[in-house]
């Protein structure tokens, strides 16, 4: 439908179009409107007929708001073919094209408390000459972020499913949804006087599985899926429905549309409200929005916007992705009152999380030595806001990531916050190219030193094998002086880089030689700070062994693991006397960590800084409390794991996991089939639906102290 040329066109205005002002339009205000419309059928066909967007929602958002507002102003320039007064336009042509019984439209947006007032005083107007007295009440439900289904029952019988389409036809996919379990053959409408439904639903595929439909497919060498949204609406038009089973897909049905009974008479209006109607699919079998976990009645907008923001803080916990929440008068005859718009229902509005996706030009590749030598690729980006945060800067982890992407300087890149903290770059927007882009060209020397850089064949990471590299040694004194570390209080990275500079600090044995009568001298320093700093590593002297040999940074040894070792010896120095085997035998250290061990305490330099560190005053030796805990055979955790998830109330994380350590079982992370059991505090999220579905025992926080104190 447009050709690479006009979509880079296309994509370059509507980037141009967000920070232009109109009041700087002129006489051009019509050609402005144009081209506002012009973007917006773009990003429409890109987003709901190819389900690849260049812009984010939020983009979209703002951009579809310039042009209503400025029609709202110049209603002489408004179009009937305008995006503002049709539902969107476009349609695949590889399935037969029907038309829905009622137009399936889309949400007005708000992003804060601000934004819902405005809603609510709305409505309130809507409704005050007919029923001013009347409470409002709200429906809240997630906005699932996949794919949206129009689903019509006939005779309690499944007779046709469709895409949303344009939302007033959309294609014909009933032998796909018929592939999809959770999208009842049958239901008992008849029993409530329903002869013909249509209900609308949202298709998507749960997390952890959309992880092992991407695992299969890079197996199979096929192109891995950007993220859930994609593999959901992909599967709707996947002309085989074997393959659309294979795809694990689920479906939320939130809407009943329109319902007649056997005489053609409407019967919507008879079950008063919203929440009545959900409850009645899922009594017929639907998969629905569940009334106190996903879905909530709110007594005022106020209560809404509470439950609005306690979602957008805990949603990266639900199973399924979600973009937002979308509130609805609960009321069936408010909602009759309020009405629609061309584009959206009076009655509702999606109230949208902080963007989780955006896209941004990358603009060049710089490369960060770590401590252990590894050569790290960071994309510099031009800045752009993620998930409240300006994002600039991005890992994009190994040579192999870069290939394997196609990542070039110049690209254009969709970026995602996982979890809202760690940025990384979903893909290259390979469609918006023009030829000006250029190929990463990965160094074969170190940035800093110029050694030749070293790959070692199981790995993925090239390596500067000099150990003197001054990027490493920097990096090696400031992992030991971190908090996980030797927690020495306020002496962070740039202090490290700056003694290192000065001259005051070439190993970590330096560390407890400063000359603090020259720090004190040193600008931003003084007296006080260099006692501060004296007193903080002065502390540090008395750490547990395991801090000391995690501070050593040994490559995949970390609290753990030092932790077991410092158990089986007196002091630090006794590791040089462990061979690969006597070390694996412990059970919980494995041939790699074995190694590492072996090979660094069987180098003479490792043993003479442990007793330096030792002569200026630092524990090397095992403490009372780091002694091997012996179990009884009959503890009551005794060879079994354990995890938490969701928030406790009567106890710490770390309590809880010292409990279970102390009972003689293990706490773990992950959720397997081999778990024994979950203990499942508030807001528990995936790991309570896996353990569920691998059958694994669920134990509340009570049951698990009782457990525990029996």
């Amino acid at each position: 439908m447009y050709a690479p040329e006009k979509q880079k066109e296309l994509y370059e205005l509507s980037k141009a179009l967000l920070h232009k002002n109109t009041s700087d339009t002129g006489q051009n205000l019509p050609n402005f409107v144009q081209q506002l419309r012009a973007c917006i059928q773009y990003h429409e066909w890109r987003y709901y007929i190819l389900n690849q967007p260049v812009l984010s929602d939020f983009e979209f958002d703002q951009l579809f708001k310039r042009l209503q507002q400025t029609e709202l102003e110049h209603p002489e320039l408004i179009d009937p073919n305008s995006p503002t007064q049709r539902v969107s336009n476009g349609l695949t042509e590889a399935f037969e094209t029907v038309r829905h019984l009622t137009p399936t439209l889309s949400l007005d947006n708000s992003y804060n408390a601000d934004d819902l007032n405005g809603f609510d005083e709305r409505v309130k107007k809507l409704i005050e000459e007919e029923d001013k007295n009347k409470a409002i009440e709200y429906c809240v439900e997630p906005k699932f972020d996949g794919g949206t289904i129009v689903l019509i029952y006939e005779n309690d019988r499944l007779v046709r499913a469709a895409t949303r389409g344009n939302g007033a036809q959309g294609d014909e996919i009933t032998l796909n949804a018929k592939a999809i379990r959770s999208i009842p053959l049958q239901a008992n409408f008849s029993a409530f006087g329903i002869q013909k439904v249509e209900l609308r639903g949202e298709v998507l595929i749960r997390k952890d599985l959309f992880e092992q439909v991407n695992s299969s497919r890079s197996k199979k060498g096929e192109a891995l899926f950007a993220n859930p949204r994609n593999a959901a609406t992909g599967g709707l038009r996947l002309k085989d429905p074997k393959q659309v089973q294979e795809r694990a897909l689920d479906a939320f049905i939130y809407q009943m549309g329109y319902a007649v009974d056997d005489l053609g008479n409407d019967v919507l209006m008879k079950f008063k409200n919203h929440n009545a109607q959900i409850e009645l699919l899922a009594q017929v079998g639907f998969k629905v929005p569940t009334l106190g976990q996903e879905r909530a009645l709110c007594a005022n907008i106020e209560a809404v916007a509470a439950h609005c923001q306690k979602w957008q803080e805990t949603r990266d916990d639900y199973p399924f992705e979600i973009d937002g929440m979308v509130v609805k008068v609960n009321d069936l005859e408010l909602q009759d009152l309020c009405g629609y718009t061309s584009h959206h229902p009076r009655w509702a509005i999606a109230f949208k999380f902080k963007a989780k996706q955006a896209t941004t030009k990358l603009l060049s590749v710089d490369y960060q030595v770590g401590r252990t030598g590894a050569v790290t690729p960071v994309a510099r980006l031009q800045a752009v806001e993620l998930a409240g945060a300006t994002i600039s800067n991005v890992s994009l982890h190994n040579a192999d990531f870069i290939q394997e992407k196609d990542i070039r300087i110049g690209d254009t890149v969709l970026v995602e916050r996982a979890g809202d903290v760690i940025p990384y770059i979903v893909k290259s927007m390979e469609d918006l190219r023009d030829g000006t882009e250029s190929v990463v060209v990965y160094p074969n020397t170190c940035p800093v030193c110029s050694s030749k850089l070293h790959k070692p064949e199981s790995e993925a990471v090239w390596r500067c094998v000099n150990h003197q590299c001054e990027a490493q040694i920097v990096g090696r004194m400031s992992h030991f002086v971190s908090k996980n570390a030797m927690n020495i209080d306020g002496f962070g990275e740039a202090y490290i880089e700056r003694f290192y500079k000065e001259g005051l600090l070439s190993s970590m044995a330096d560390i407890y030689r400063l000359n603090y009568d020259t720090i004190a001298f040193f600008e931003g320093f003084g007296q006080k700070s260099a006692d501060n700093l004296r007193s903080a590593i002065e502390v540090s002297k008395k750490n547990p062994a395991y801090r000391l040999l995690y501070a050593l940074g040994i490559r995949h040894i970390g609290q753990t693991n030092s932790k077991i070792l410092v158990a089986e010896v007196e002091k630090l120095q006794d590791l040089q006397h462990w061979s690969e085997e006597q070390l694996c035998a412990l059970g919980d250290i494995g041939p790699i960590v074995a190694k590492q061990v072996v090979d660094n305490f069987g180098q003479a330099a490792t043993i003479e800084l442990l007793d330096t560190l030792e002569l200026l005053g630092v524990n090397c030796s095992r403490l009372d409390s780091e002694k091997k805990q012996i179990i009884a055979e009959d503890a009551v955790l005794a060879g079994k794991t354990i995890v938490f998830t969701g928030t406790l109330q009567k106890m710490k994380r770390s309590e809880a996991k010292q409990m279970v350590l102390d009972a003689g079982g293990k706490a773990v992370g992950s959720v397997s089939a081999k778990l024994s059991y979950l203990v499942a505090g508030e807001k528990a999220g995936s790991k309570l639906k896996k353990a569920q579905d691998l059958g694994v025992s669920i134990l509340s926080e009570d049951e698990f102290l009782a457990m525990i104190n029996a």
